[in-house]
């Protein structure tokens, strides 16, 4: 999946700059143009999908056409897999000048700004939940144990590695300053710690880890946190997401449904393991 510009938010991190002031009304805070990460698992997901249900009856046609060229669904199912690992690790070898962190899966693929293909942010937890198939298991427990170190806050994930230039914690939407990078809120999904990626990140560990036993004692004990906020807090529920460190956010939605379906997801998985 390949598409989009530098002129536009083409994921779910949508933030379109709104300040005259700081200069960047207009302006994508992060437009992931070419391909992202996450699209590329779901696409390779729902391929393997439907390719099932095609083999079973249920879907009639056999895959897609241009008129000259014809895959089944398992053909373009196949091109992914065999491409992923290729185009998305970030190896110790690899000697881009651009290379930020190593051991890490891309977050894009040929974006036109080729420095923000290499930066560190959970969205390869999606396509490692969904299809798991295309990680070579060792580099996944690399990436999922950096995560752990670097992106992994009290209540959710950083949406950026802390070590990135870009990289700003707080989220504050009322910021009317001439900051380019956080005026009118910029900074979205430049490091604040959004909880749905959590869930991913618990069943990505699920799947790849050695010793599901320690694996189901680990989550538990974060999400204890969670347990203790949904007693506390007023709205009885979780927030989209915190700021810097777990701190509290004024501009986040107090309660969101997506912050709790992840993290029910990952209880249901342990449930039915």
């Amino acid at each position: 999946v390949f598409g989009g510009n530098e002129f536009n938010c083409g994921t779910w991190m949508d933030k379109m700059g709104s300040s005259d002031k700081a200069g960047n009304r207009g302006k994508p805070s992060t437009p992931r143009d070419a391909s992202a990460v996450e699209l590329v698992g779901l696409s390779k997901s729902i391929l393997t999908w439907i390719d099932r249900l095609h083999s079973q009856g249920i879907w009639h046609h056999k895959g897609v056409t241009d008129g000259k060229t014809h895959w089944t669904w398992k053909q373009w199912a196949d091109k992914i897999h065999d491409n992923f690992e290729k185009y998305f690790w970030v190896g110790l070898e690899d000697q881009d000048k651009l290379i930020n962190r190593r051991e890490i899966y891309k977050d894009s693929f040929g974006a036109t700004h080729s420095w923000q293909d290499y930066q560190f942010r959970p969205n390869f937890l999606v396509a490692m939940t969904v299809a798991p198939e295309l990680f070579i298991p060792e580099h996944a427990r690399k990436a999922l144990n950096l995560t752990q170190k670097v992106l992994i806050g009290p209540l959710g994930v950083k949406t950026l590695d802390p070590s990135d230039w870009n990289h700003r914690g707080d989220y504050i939407n009322s910021d009317d300053s001439h900051d380019y990078h956080t005026a009118h809120g910029f900074n979205y999904h430049q490091g604040p710690e959004w909880l749905w990626p959590l869930g991913y990140y618990f069943r990505s560990l699920l799947h790849f880890s050695e010793n599901k036993e320690e694996t189901v004692i680990f989550i538990k004990k974060l999400l204890s946190v969670h347990h203790r906020h949904l007693e506390t807090s007023s709205w009885f529920g979780l927030p989209e997401l915190t700021n810097s460190n777990g701190k509290h956010c004024s501009d986040s939605c107090h309660i969101q449904a997506w912050s709790h379906a992840t993290l029910l997801d990952t209880l249901h998985t342990i449930e039915f393991m």
